[in-house]
């Protein structure tokens, strides 16, 4: 697993659905609010997690769209790993892409917030799940797309809904109840809570260890589903 995250560091890090949808894309989505708001203590764990999404999502999306339509993929499956090893590999170098974007979105957020992060440690584990659970949705999706080519199309139909059905933006409180119905249904929702939480020390409607507990779940599961899909694939 190790050689698969050095191989898709140094081969698809400067591709350009990685930085336009991975980095620059959060950054500038995060500069519009810090000129917006001026204080952005109360979206800033939301703009971590959108961070996170994108960069995650896209860097591993990339991959595996060159390597799907190139059929580069398949020399993976001649090597001694197991399916789930793959997988594995592809959700963790996506992980690592999706917390250093997350991680330089946050350090731009600070100069504008209010109060400190609160915990750092668990802000930190915070965006390592959230990274986790949202690479292993990238990695599926694109295993699960048949045609390549379509896979950032039906990346950007999750994406966006997931960010305006959470409270990523603005709090479940100025909703009614049925739309806190809909935002449990998104794993943004929890990634959004859990890192809400080591930042500011409070959640907007779920109670942090649900928050962490079903951003793990939500990973396993999409683990599990991605390495199917690899399997069903080839």
């Amino acid at each position: 697993m190790i050689a698969i995250v050095r191989k898709e560091l140094k081969e698809y890090l400067l591709k350009p659905g990685s930085i336009s949808w991975g980095f620059v894309f959060p950054v500038v989505f995060t500069f519009s609010f810090i000129v917006r708001l001026g204080s952005v203590d109360q979206v800033a764990p939301g703009m971590v997690a959108i961070a996170s999404l994108f960069g995650t999502t896209s860097f591993v999306s990339s991959s595996i769209i060159f390597e799907r339509r190139l059929r580069t993929i398949e020399r993976l499956l001649l090597a001694p790993l197991s399916y789930g090893e793959i997988v594995l590999g592809k959700i963790l170098v996506g992980t690592i892409f999706g917390s250093i974007v997350s991680l330089t979105t946050l350090a731009l957020l600070l100069w504008f917030m209010v109060y400190p992060v609160w915990n750092w440690p668990l802000t930190l584990l915070a965006i390592l799940l959230s990274g986790f659970a949202f690479s292993a949705l990238g990695v599926y999706i694109s295993l699960k797309v048949r045609n390549p080519i379509n896979v950032m199309t039906w990346l950007n139909v999750l994406r966006l809904p997931m960010i305006f059905t959470s409270s990523a933006l603005v709090s479940f409180g100025l909703f009614p109840n049925w739309f806190l119905a809909v935002g449990l249904l998104t794993p943004m929702t929890y990634a959004v809570e859990s890192i809400r939480y080591g930042m500011l020390y409070y959640t907007d409607a779920i109670p942090p260890v649900t928050a962490f507990l079903a951003t793990i779940a939500l990973g396993l599961l999409f683990t599990l589903l991605a390495t199917r899909a690899l399997k069903n694939l080839y």
